[in-house]
């Protein structure tokens, strides 16, 4: 086994083709001083399981994306991306209940009482009508809510947030032209070979002989994970699943929100981008047929992997990024939000030399805590009655429940509170949302919401449900807004 050593970090080289990849390089060549040299080996064409990324990017795609050089105007003006309050999950809990899982930040908090501590006080079963983001989708309208206000109606606004509705080979394409001219030396190849000593990487070799050394190698190849499959990094897998997508054309933009419903195969989704409409569906195998079907042209992209997580996503000097180290159901914006949790993670852990044991060791431990509690947010939605009967369901269902989630749903029917841990990808206010749209309510409520005069609470209740349909009717529709801000910087190009 080679020794570590003690030399400075000077060559690191990404492998793989496709959304993990582009993302990747993308930021790295901005992140990264100009003196650590960055070589990528595309290995084919994108992978079919990049359709396993989903179609949905939550709020912090904003910044993660700016800072791998994609400013805002340049995605919508430059890809079919359109803006997005969340995800309409349809007829989903308890078989008939529907709720928008919108973006939103911290909910008002009265008197150091937290918002639903109040609705849970006045025995009122529903959130989303104190949600801007959420009235706004169902009525499909948009508008980007504004940085600072002093007016009230305005506040309303700013507190709610918004996302991205995607197509994987689109998003990517934008982060791989995003990649600075002359800063990444490129490389393409049919396949690679490697030379691997102990558990370190010494060469990647392409189809034609080139041999490309570095010190650090970054797994970007899907869940084949090429390099670190060959240093012996097992995966502990969950159940297999597969997944169809096919587009459609489309004459004009639909709503800013993704639809999700559970069909007797699996799930579907329905996702609106300009110019097109995407359908995605995840089934069991045994339910191949059925999933294919209802694509009424065909799937044009079909892929089957299993659910799972490398039991360590950096080996030796190999670091899985993406589906490379742990596969997500995109039932949830879970795989894109890993995706850059990955890539952020990699970049404030990049060594400073062959002896990386600590940056391996807490890049490990932390994505680890972010599998895990991601996948909290996953089986949360299966924990509910009157979901279909079908193989997909039997074994989703039938998995075992993390003590980590039987603990928050437990705490929150209970008395109403929110239980957290360390660095969640998701946050409360994602979790009260959920909750609240899955039928979950709170027995008991905090005394001390009990504090507040009950006439003072139902008027400052009734006075903020009204000016959030007042303010959600008041945004334009989602094709006139794109349309209009398409035109805008049009006009106003540097």
């Amino acid at each position: 086994m080679p020794r570590p050593s003690d030399a400075p970090l000077y060559h690191l080289v990404v492998v793989g083709s496709g959304l993990a990849a582009a993302m990747t390089v993308a930021t790295l060549a901005r992140q990264l001083p100009s003196a650590l040299q960055i070589s990528w080996v595309q290995v084919g064409n994108a992978p079919d399981s990049d359709i396993l990324y989903g179609n949905a990017a939550g709020p912090t795609a904003y910044e993660f994306n700016r800072r791998a050089g994609i400013e805002e105007p340049a995605l919508i003006t430059g890809s079919d991306t359109a803006f997005s309050w969340g995800t309409k999950y349809e007829k989903w809990a308890a078989g008939e209940r529907s709720w928008i899982q919108c973006y939103q930040l911290p909910f008002p908090v009265i008197d150091g009482i937290l918002f639903h501590q109040f609705l849970a006080r006045e025995r009122m079963t529903s959130l989303e009508p104190f949600l801007v983001s959420a009235i706004a989708a169902r009525k499909g309208l948009f508008a980007h809510p504004p940085q600072e206000s002093a007016a009230a109606s305005q506040s309303l606004l700013s507190n709610a947030e918004y996302g991205y509705q995607i197509d994987p080979s689109t998003y990517g394409r934008m982060f791989e032209e995003a990649v600075p001219n002359g800063r990444v030396r490129i490389l393409r190849t049919d396949g690679v070979d490697l030379q691997v000593e102990g558990d370190e990487i010494v060469s990647v070799s392409l189809v034609g002989g080139e041999n490309i050394e570095g010190g650090l190698f970054v797994d970007c190849t899907g869940p084949e994970a090429r390099l670190l499959s060959r240093l012996q990094a097992p995966v502990s897998t969950g159940r297999t699943i597969g997944a169809a997508l096919s587009t459609s054309t489309s004459a004009q933009l639909g709503a800013p929100l993704r639809t999700v419903a559970p069909t007797a195969y699996g799930w579907r989704s329905d996702t609106p981008l300009q110019g097109k409409r995407v359908r995605l569906n995840v089934f069991d195998a045994s339910s191949r047929d059925e999933a294919k079907a209802d694509h009424p042209d065909g799937p044009e992209r079909t892929c089957e992997a299993e659910l799972g997580s490398r039991t360590e996503a950096w080996v030796g000097n190999c670091v899985g990024v993406g589906q490379a180290a742990h596969v997500a159901e995109p039932l949830t914006i879970a795989p894109i939000l890993l995706l850059e949790r990955d890539v952020e993670r990699l970049v404030s852990l990049i060594p400073l030399s062959g002896r990386m044991a600590v940056e391996r060791r807490e890049y490990c431990r932390r994505a680890r805590e972010d599998y895990e509690h991601a996948g909290l947010f996953t089986q949360a939605m299966f924990q509910t009655e009157g979901l279909p009967e079908g193989t997909y369901w039997q074994v989703a269902r039938g998995q075992p429940v993390n003590d980590k989630l039987v603990r928050k749903i437990n705490m929150f029917e209970q008395r109403g509170l929110l239980v957290s841990y360390d660095l969640e990808p998701f946050h409360p206010e994602d979790w009260t949302v959920l909750h609240y749209g899955m039928g979950r309510r709170p027995r008991r409520h905090d005394r001390l919401a009990d504090r507040a005069p009950a006439d003072r609470i139902r008027g400052f209740l009734a006075a903020m449900k009204a000016e959030v349909e007042k303010v959600a009717g008041s945004l334009p529709p989602h094709a006139v807004y794109v349309d209009q801000l398409k035109l805008y910087l049009q006009k106003n190009k540097p």
